[in-house]
C-alpha cells in the first residue's frame, strides 16, 4: 500500500512551507492584534482582517491530515473543515476587493447604496452568505460520494496498491473548491478595475497577483488529477 508518509522528501518539503506559511501568518496576526487601533490596520480591513488570517491559520494547521494512511476522519477534513476555512479567507479577499473600489466608485456614484452596505454590514453578510452557500455544496457533495478510504492497483503497476479517500474525490475535491475558484475570478475582477486607483492603494496590485497564482494552482490541480493518481495529487492537492 502506497500513501504520503512522513520521511519522503515532498512531505517534508511541504510541511516546511506549510510551518514557515503559518509562522508569517501567526506574526502578521500578531502584529495586527497590538496595532488594532491604529489607522493602517482599519484600513486594512480591521476585524475583516482577522476573519481573513484566523482560518488561514487553521488551514495551513490541516497538512499533517493529508500525510499517513487516510481514514474517515482526515478525509473527512480534507473534504469539510479545509475547504471551509480557505472559502471563509477567499470571501474576505473578495471582500475587500470589492471595497477598494467600492470607496472610489460607489461611494460618489451610489451613495446610497454604498450606505446600505455601510450601516447593515454588507462584508459580514457576504462572508456568511458564502458560508451558507459552501456548506450546502459541502454537505451535498457528501452526500453523493463516499468518504471511506478505498484502496485501487496502481495502473502501471498492478503490484502496487494506492490508498485514497474515496474513488471519487477528485471530483468531490473539484466540486467543493468550485465555489472558491468563482469568488476568485470575482476578487480578480474587482481587484482589475483598481488598475487606476492612486499608486498609495497598492492592495489591489497584490490581490491580482495572488488571485492569479490561484489559477495557476487551481489549473495545475485539474490537470494532475485528469492525468496522474494517488501520491502526487496528494502532494499538490
Amino acid at each position: 500500500l502506497t500513501f504520503l508518509q512522513w520521511h519522503e522528501a515532498s512531505t517534508i518539503i511541504v510541511t516546511l512551507l506549510a510551518a514557515l506559511g503559518f509562522l508569517c501568518t501567526l506574526a502578521i496576526l500578531i502584529i495586527f492584534w497590538k496595532h488594532f487601533q491604529t489607522p493602517v490596520v482599519r484600513s486594512a480591513g480591521g476585524p475583516m482582517c482577522f476573519l481573513m488570517l484566523i482560518p488561514l491559520l487553521v488551514t495551513y494547521m490541516f497538512v499533517p491530515v493529508y500525510i499517513g494512511p487516510p481514514t474517515v476522519l482526515t478525509c473527512l477534513c480534507r473534504q469539510v473543515l479545509f475547504t471551509l476555512c480557505f472559502t471563509i479567507c477567499i470571501s474576505c479577499i473578495t471582500v475587500r476587493s470589492f471595497q477598494i473600489v467600492c470607496i472610489f466608485k460607489m461611494a460618489s456614484r451610489l451613495p446610497r447604496a454604498y450606505g446600505y452596505w455601510v450601516r447593515y454590514h454588507g462584508p459580514y453578510l457576504f462572508v456568511a452568505s458564502i458560508m451558507m452557500l459552501k456548506v450546502v455544496i459541502v454537505a451535498g457533495s457528501l452526500l453523493i460520494t463516499n468518504i471511506s478510504p478505498t484502496a485501487r492497483a496502481d495502473p502501471d503497476d498492478p503490484k502496487i496498491m494506492f490508498v485514497s479517500c474515496n474513488p471519487n474525490y477528485p471530483k468531490g475535491l473539484l466540486v467543493n473548491t468550485s465555489l472558491d475558484l468563482v469568488l476568485s475570478v470575482v476578487s480578480f475582477g474587482f481587484a482589475y478595475m483598481g488598475k487606476e486607483l492612486p499608486t498609495n492603494y497598492n492592495e489591489a496590485k497584490f490581490i491580482t497577483f495572488c488571485m492569479i497564482f490561484y489559477f495557476t494552482s487551481y489549473l495545475s490541480l485539474c490537470t494532475f488529477m485528469s492525468v496522474y493518481e494517488g501520491v502526487l495529487v496528494t502532494i499538490l492537492d
